[in-house]
Formats: structure tokens, C-alpha cells, sequence
């Protein structure tokens, strides 16, 4: 049974929510919401359309940036199946925030500098705020396991993400200028002395959503998952997941292995790790010659213990997958 934050409904919403102001604001009968993505510093500042600060972070004009910043967010659900729903939320209200104040104090600072970054001295419309200050974690959290190289550059299973990113923040000088804002807004999330992090949402206010919205977001996941475009590349998926779905058994059967042996003392562990062994093999009784999966790296470890997972399943699953950190993170991760 999947839990609510497993289907990351917070994240659905956002993507659903980013569609939906892009289209009324081009519908023609809506044409008139535009004037509310404009806000123009300093004048809004002390002004009755200072709420145009707010709503201006609500959408993307250009369509784009909206469908960058819709694979950015799919691609960072997974942050949301890690915290938690409301902590998740949490951390995108207090960067948004924070992005937002250090946006505006930049904008006021480029205009005393006389610089024009931003024509008609207009902030960028759409949610910058609340797409790069993820970047943060996503460096410093996921992984980086080398694919490839590319004219002796390493490519990395981030290196798309970078790239979508990348795209979204060179549109202009002042979309460069929001992305920064908002790398700088989720380094203050995680490095402040004022430990931003522990701020929540209110209980009543997450319950309110959860029983509302909650529900219209909840889908059951994909059993097979998504289906690649060519038949070569769908033969390549299905042999990936079923090289991953033979990890995954392995790995449950040493769980299972290690906690019968703990029960049971050394002779048990040994017994049953024999019987394990010459399953693998499949030779029956015949004697097993392999030598013993390698040790877990303590720097793999000490990286998984510090995602979140507990020590011994990240022992279990380096061993499972001979120290390759990229596919025990997938074991946990299914695990979890």
C-alpha cells in the first residue's frame, strides 16, 4: 500500500496548477489576467498592487519555461517521497519566500547601479521561486554516478536536469537573475544558522488540503511504468527493470537472510547463507567457489546514512549491488 506521499500530491499540484494559469492567461476571454503578472519595482512597493508581487510568481508566460519547469518538478517529486508531503511544502513556501525578498532587494540594487536587467523595470512572471531553490538539494542529496563521457565530459544521470534548468534561466538577464535568487534561497534553506528547515506548515492547514485536494490529486502508480517511443529502447527498458526486479529479490532475501541469522546465531547465519549461495549458483548441493560479495564502501555508506536510510539496509543493499551506489539508492528507494 502506497502511501500519500509516494503518489507526491503536493508536486502533482504544482504541475497541474502551472498548466492551468498558463492557459487561462492565453484564453482570450481571460486575456485580462495578464495585467496581474506584471509588477513593476519600485512602484508596486507601498502601492495597493502589491499583490502583484505574488501573483506574478504564479505563472509562466512563455510556454517553454513551462514545460521545463513542469519535467523540473516531475524529476523533484522525489524529494517529496523522501520528506514527506508537508515537509516538502514547507521547504517550497519558506524558499519561495526567501527567493522572492532576495529578488526584489536584487532588482531594487541593479536600478541604483544603473543597470537594466529588467525592461520597464518588469520582474520575470512565473515561479522561479519555487522550481530552483530544489537545485540545492538535488546536488547535494542524489547521486552523481558517471554514464558517459562526451568528448572526455563526464555525463551523469543529472546532467539533463542541469541542462532543462539551464534552459529556463538563459531566456533573459532577468530570468538568469530569478534562477540565482532561488539557488541562493535554497542554500540559506539548508546552510542557515537559523535553521529554516524546521519550519511546518500547520497540522489543521495540511489536514484541510490533504481531505480536500488530497484527494483529487490521489492516482494509484503505474505497475509496468512508462513505455518507451522504439521497440529497441522498450526491449532496453524491459531488461533494465528486470535486472532491477532480480536485485530487488535479492536484496529482500538477504534481509530475510540476516534477520532469521540474528535470530538463530552463527550456525543459522551460516546455514542459510550457504542455502542462499547455492541458489544463486543453482547447482544444487555442488559447493560454491564465488568469492564473498565485497564489503560495503564506508563512504557509500556514510552518503546513504546521511539521505535518511538506516544502516543496516544500506549495508545490505551495497552488498546486493557490489558497491554501485546508483543502484542501491534504488533498492532503498523502492524499499521505503
Amino acid at each position: 500500500m502506497h502511501s500519500l506521499q509516494d503518489k507526491a500530491p503536493v508536486s502533482k499540484g504544482l504541475m497541474g496548477g502551472l498548466f492551468l494559469t498558463c492557459t487561462a492567461i492565453n484564453v482570450p476571454l481571460l486575456a485580462h489576467l495578464r495585467h496581474q503578472l506584471e509588477c513593476r519595482l519600485p512602484d508596486m512597493l507601498g502601492s495597493p498592487l502589491f499583490y502583484r508581487l505574488v501573483t506574478s510568481r504564479l505563472a509562466f508566460v512563455d510556454t517553454k519555461d513551462l514545460v521545463c519547469s513542469a519535467l523540473l518538478i516531475y524529476y523533484f517529486r522525489i524529494f517529496e517521497r523522501r520528506y514527506g508531503s508537508r515537509k516538502f511544502a514547507s521547504h517550497l513556501l519558506v524558499t519561495w519566500t526567501l527567493s522572492t525578498v532576495l529578488e526584489v532587494l536584487c532588482v531594487l540594487a541593479t536600478q541604483r547601479l544603473g543597470l537594466d536587467l529588467h525592461p520597464g523595470r518588469l520582474l520575470p512572471p512565473g515561479p522561479y521561486g519555487l522550481v530552483f531553490p530544489l537545485f540545492v538539494p538535488y546536488l547535494f542529496d542524489v547521486p552523481r554516478v558517471t554514464t558517459t563521457h562526451i568528448l572526455g565530459a563526464p555525463v551523469t544521470g543529472k546532467t539533463l536536469t542541469y541542462l532543462i534548468g539551464l534552459q529556463i534561466c538563459s531566456t533573459s538577464a532577468a530570468a538568469g537573475l530569478s534562477a540565482a535568487c532561488g539557488i541562493a534561497a535554497g542554500l540559506l534553506y539548508r546552510c542557515s544558522p537559523l535553521r529554516l528547515g524546521r519550519l511546518r506548515l500547520p497540522a489543521a492547514l495540511c489536514w484541510l488540503a490533504d481531505s480536500t485536494l488530497g484527494r483529487l490529486l490521489s492516482s494509484s502508480p503505474p505497475t509496468d511504468g512508462p513505455m518507451a517511443a522504439t521497440l529497441e529502447a522498450q526491449r532496453q527498458q524491459q531488461i533494465d527493470m528486470l535486472e532491477q526486479q532480480m536485485l530487488l529479490d535479492r536484496y529482500r532475501e538477504m534481509r530475510q537472510r540476516n534477520a532469521g541469522a540474528g535470530r538463530g546465531g552463527a550456525q543459522a547465519r551460516h546455514q542459510q547463507g550457504q542455502g542462499y549461495a547455492e541458489q544463486l549458483v543453482g547447482h544444487g548441493d555442488q559447493p560454491l567457489n564465488e568469492a564473498e560479495p565485497a564489503a560495503p564502501s564506508e563512504a557509500c555508506v556514510r552518503h546513504l546514512v546521511e539521505m535518511g536510510f538506516q544502516r543496516d539496509q544500506v549495508e545490505d543493499a551495497l552488498r546486493t549491488s557490489n558497491n554501485d551506489i546508483n543502484v542501491a539508492t534504488t533498492l532503498l528507494l523502492q524499499q521505503s
